[in-house]
This record gives C-alpha cells, structure tokens and sequence, in this order.
C-alpha cells in the first residue's frame, strides 16, 4: 500500500492548538510546520469519514496525499471561481443587467445540471453585442485574483514547472488573467466579434471538460511526463475529468458534484494551499 501524508492548511493561520486538535481526531504524528498556514504529518491510520467530517467542521483542510513524488512538473489550472473569485461572464453580464439569465446558466453548468458547451453556448447569445469597451470595464473592475494565486504559479514557475490556464471563459479575460499571473501557455474559448462588437457566436472548437482533459493527456505526452506528475485544480462540473486523471486533483471552493468525484478539497484556505499539498514549504514561495 502506498504511504500517504497528512497535510493540514487554513487560510492565514494553523495554530498549534488546532494542529493537536485534528491530530487527535484523524490520529497522526510527527508534526511538520511548512508555515504559517499548513502543516504536515505521518498518518498512523486510514481515517473515516466521522473524523474527516469533524475535523472540516473546524473550518479546515484536511487531505491525504502520496508521500512519494509529492511536487509535481505540470500544473494545469482552471480560471473562473479558481484563480479569480468571480463567474467573468457572470460579471459582464452585470453590466447588460442580465445578471439572473446568465448566472443560472452559469449556475446549472457549474453543479452538472446543464452541459458545459450548451450553456456557454446560450450565456454567448445572451451577450450578444458587448462592446470592447465594456469587456475592458468588467476585467478592470470587476475581476479579481484569489488569494494566493500569485504566489502558487510564481512559485511553480520559479521551480520550473509548466504551468497551463485552461478555461471555458472567454479569451479577453483568460489571456490577461494569464499574462498577468505569468503562465506557460493558456487555452480558452474564443467569441466571434465585427467591428469590436461581440456576435454572440464562439468559435470552434469549444473549450469544455472533454478539451480540459486533452490537454491534460497532450501535455503528457508532448512533455513525456506521466499523470501522477500533473496538478489539477478546479471547481466546476466541467473540470472533474481533468482532475481525475491526474496524480493530484484538487477540488478548490468545488461544487458539491465536483466534491463527490474527488478526494482532495480545499475550502477554508487560499491557493498556498496547493504548494503545501506538495510539501513545498512556505520558504521558498515567490
């Protein structure tokens, strides 16, 4: 059997009292502080779901990773509700005050009730006719980084590994988002647009979780790097494929149907939590 690591992470803090608390209630030893906010330890057993249950009713994280090969080469990363707090098309359409119609869409998507092409599809439509002015306005007002965003893929960078945006989102905001946070390279949909006006069309092909998970597999291939050495991470419906076939999936703020196809979750931290998960200490962040 393999031998798993605990990792403990809490945005901001993990205190020692806290620390003991949960390695009382998982069943744990020989603390390891990576900093300020994430710990790890040696598992002494396989926990149940009571104790994962109560400890996560402390508001905070708790996953179980593989000892072996813990820091990984590849990172591939979704953008909306992950590395930015917002939906952006959801933003947008504040701005056209469709924000009920484009945010169920959103919505029915994102839980798994509506497949992701149909409904970027139709939030597309909706959107018919946003002037370049207008989505210039909502990326500078209206979209924000998550917390620890910036150092998560300034530190990944740093230690050279590729790092890869791919997103259902548009390519106005996915390639600014990725410029801005300094990735590898980026995928994303791309809308049709006449005279600086959008059409309301995409363009083909469309970007949804079958294209999330192609380029988790190009990427291998293209790199020769194995799955278990690729990061995930994401939130939606559209991205459980990706994060299922990779060696470290994170579900990050994940919809409840994102939840019960993964293991791994983050809920109560900022996206350092993804260095700790690695066991990359706090040191070395960028």
């Amino acid at each position: 059997m393999k031998e798993m690591v605990g990792v403990i992470t809490k945005k901001n803090f993990v205190s020692d009292e806290m620390l003991k608390t949960v390695l009382t209630i998982i069943g744990g030893k020989d603390p390891r502080r990576l900093g300020q906010a994430g710990c790890d330890f040696t598992v002494l057993k396989t926990p149940n779901q009571h104790d994962l249950l109560k400890v996560r009713k402390l508001k905070v994280d708790i996953n179980f990773v593989e000892k072996c090969n813990r820091e990984k080469q590849i990172v591939v990363a979704d953008m909306d509700g992950t590395l930015i707090k917002e939906e952006s098309l959801d933003e947008l359409s504040k701005l056209l005050d469709l924000r009920k119609e484009v945010g169920d869409l959103t919505n029915r998507a994102m839980q798994g009730d509506m497949p992701f092409r149909l409904s970027i599809q139709k939030r597309m439509k909706l959107l018919k006719g946003v002037r370049q002015e207008q989505l210039e306005e909502c990326f500078r007002h209206h979209i924000n980084l998550r917390e620890g965003a910036e150092a998560f893929i300034k530190t990944m960078n740093a230690r050279n590994a590729l790092t890869i945006l791919v997103s259902g989102g548009i390519k106005y905001f996915v390639s600014r988002v990725a410029r801005r946070l300094k990735f590898s390279s980026f995928v994303s949909n791309e809308v049709a647009c006449k005279n600086g006006i959008l059409t309301g069309e995409l363009k083909e092909p469309i970007v949804d979780d079958s294209t999330k998970f192609d380029v988790v597999k190009n990427v291998s291939n293209r790199c020769g790097v194995g799955f278990e050495n690729i990061i995930a991470v994401g939130d939606g419906a559209n991205d459980i494929r990706m994060l299922q076939g990779v060696g470290l999936g994170v579900a990050f703020r994940g919809k409840k149907i994102v939840k019960a196809a993964t293991n791994i979750h983050i809920d109560h931290s900022d996206l350092t939590a993804l260095l700790f998960l690695q066991g990359i200490t706090e040191k070395f962040f960028k």
